[in-house]
């Protein structure tokens, strides 16, 4: 058996330029660095300075990611390099200098927007037979995402929308000039397959292709690739993690390039992300086995099932209880929590909103009385902390937002300096001296009323002795009544709200923090919670990975968590889970109190 070591890896990088590689890559193998090292090395011994390398990543999350490490490490990247989705790349090279050939008025398609289908939601209401008002979201999704079937027949891979209905929507948004994501692979295939010179010039403009993600790659998408025959390819992927077939994605095409003996095929088996018990328990479900390898890997952590337990607050609470004893490092998320369908996320980052938002009365009050004062005392309160952990752009991008709402009530985007006679130098300028002032407020003793006037004063003093302007109309606002809140305003110190404040800060986060698992697909967290709907579907996911898709999902999910890895599922059943007791353990709501105790 090869061992997974630098000398492998530097093999697979080194390979000669001609050879096309197919790499086998689960979670945590380190994929992206090696495909990163393979682009640099094409970058530095290709023949001909002027040959082009296309790299093809799924998403564009991805090509910032690629983009930012090659510029990190000092990499000067040529003008002949493409780095970025495969529609953006057919766009660019195929749809834009050669569709024209598909349309009567010889103009070039344009690609349909984000959302574009809203557009049509009375064509679509006709198509469908059904009111408007019965036209949602997942139907208008379903409709932009339409593919082709392997006769080329538009085809809805959700199964939502029939093969006639679909192609009368084909119809309908190629006559007005555009093409939607599926279809520019779909003509992109049309034009190099009955072009022989453009398939050819494409080849010896890019030699040198590396694709991420080849098992999510389509039927089409496979077909435009094969025929790029003068092309090396390097083509990086992963059958455990093929989750996307609802947009026509195949794992077997991975597969069958990865036997192909045209390709020099390898396999990394290291993982440097988990810590054992997350890896050999996700390895009971892939007949790919991972070792474990990075620096968690020697953690005695074992996987969590939470049992015992029935409301989604209490799992959540019980999560976060247990990942304060982890100790996490800074440089990664702090944890993700899951879920399958994209309601059952909205459900929990709802929960977390009100949970946080229920923290302090006053603020929670403030808002609702008068939203204007509310953000004015949150900018200030931010900016004030972000200044002391040394944030300091952060600090003035918070200040920034106060003044806008002080002075104009208005976002930053739409003030006018003119109606106080300042240029953008003094309104920045004016910021900095605020935020230092309020940084030397002795918290403990300054209320929130105190607050207001004492910066309603020293923004007249200031704008006086700086400018030589007067700006006491525009800073009325700071003469407000605390209406219901008059008491409070009075006996709430500053220091008291910091900590609050900072909470609902971190409010906005929730969406990264909660996600379904499909869009946490490449990335990692120190902690995650995986939250089933029910035990059924937890079953589904632990099963092995090459016997259906959602088992896949459950793999996707599980190999997110670097330190620590929750699931949980509601009415869950102990005995159901001894098969896998060697790498996981069973905690229900007396854990709090136990660790209380200690």
């Amino acid at each position: 058996m090869t061992v997974d070591n630098a000398d492998f890896r530097e093999s697979i990088i080194s390979a000669p330029l001609s050879d096309s590689i197919a790499v086998q890559a689960g979670p945590g193998s380190g994929k992206t660095t090696l495909l990163i090292n393979r682009l640099k090395y094409i970058i530095k011994n290709r023949a001909n300075s002027f040959s082009g390398i296309a790299c093809i990543t799924y998403t564009n999350a991805a090509k910032e990611e690629i983009m930012t490490r090659l510029q990190n490490e000092g990499v000067q990247l040529p003008n002949e390099l493409f780095i970025g989705t495969i529609h953006s790349f057919l766009l660019d090279n195929l749809i834009k200098p050669y569709s024209h050939f598909y349309k009567k008025d010889s103009k070039p398609y344009k690609l349909a927007p984000h959302g574009f289908a809203r557009s049509y939601k009375h064509e679509i209401a006709q198509m469908l037979d059904r009111a408007i008002h019965f036209i949602d979201e997942s139907t208008l999704k379903a409709f932009e995402s339409l593919g082709r079937n392997e006769e080329g027949n538009p085809y809805c891979y959700k199964n939502k929308i029939s093969s006639e209905v679909a192609l009368e929507w084909k119809k309908l948004i190629l006559g007005k000039g555009y093409l939607d994501h599926q279809e520019t692979i779909y003509l992109s295939y049309l034009i190099l397959n009955q072009h022989e010179h453009i398939r050819n010039a494409m080849s010896a403009r890019f030699p040198y292709i590396l694709i991420d993600e080849y098992q999510d790659v389509t039927f089409y998408q496979e077909k435009i690739f094969s025929l790029l025959e003068h092309s090396s390819f390097f083509c990086v992927g992963d059958n455990n993690q093929s989750i996307y077939s609802f947009t026509g994605a195949k794992p077997e095409i991975f597969q069958e390039k990865f036997n192909n003996e045209l390709y020099r095929s390898y396999t990394l088996s290291n993982n440097f992300r988990s810590t054992a018990h997350i890896v050999k328990f996700s390895n009971n479900k892939t007949e790919i086995t991972q070792l474990e390898a990075g620096q968690n890997a020697s953690s005695e952590q074992k996987v969590v099932f939470i049992k015992d337990t029935s409301k989604t607050s209490d799992v959540i609470q019980l999560f976060h209880h247990i990942r304060r004893e982890i100790e996490c490092d800074e440089q990664y998320k702090p944890y993700m929590i899951l879920a399958r369908q994209n309601d059952y996320v909205k459900e929990v980052s709802h929960f977390l909103k009100e949970q946080d938002e229920g923290f302090n009365s006053f603020l929670k009050k403030l808002r609702t009385e008068h939203y204007r004062c509310f953000q004015i005392l949150k900018n200030f309160l931010l900016a004030i902390s972000y200044k002391r952990r040394n944030e300091f752009d952060k600090a003035v991008e918070r200040m920034d937002e106060a003044f806008s709402y002080l002075f104009f009530n208005e976002h930053p985007n739409y003030i006018s300096l003119s109606e106080i006679e300042y240029n953008t130098f003094m309104w920045k300028k004016i910021q900095i001296f605020t935020l230092h002032f309020l940084d030397n407020l002795i918290l403990t003793e300054t209320s929130v009323a105190d607050l207001f006037l004492e910066v309603k004063s020293f923004l007249l003093d200031s704008s006086k002795k700086l400018y030589g302007k007067s700006i006491g109309k525009k800073l009325a606002i700071l003469n407000y009544k605390w209406k219901k809140q008059v008491k409070a305003s009075k006996s709430t110190m500053l220091s008291h709200l910091i900590n609050q404040i900072e909470i609902q800060g971190d409010l906005s986060k929730s969406e990264e923090y909660v996600l379904s698992i499909h869009s946490a697909k490449g990335q990692e967290a120190e902690c995650v919670l995986v939250m089933a709907e029910s035990e059924s579907q937890l079953i589904e996911w632990l099963e092995e990975n090459r016997k259906l898709e959602e088992a896949r999902v459950g793999y996707v999910a599980f190999s997110r968590a670097r330190k620590l890895l929750c699931i949980w599922a509601p009415l869950i059943q102990e005995e159901n889970y001894m098969h896998l007791q060697q790498h996981v353990k069973f905690i229900d709501k007396t854990y709090v109190t136990e660790m209380e105790n200690v």
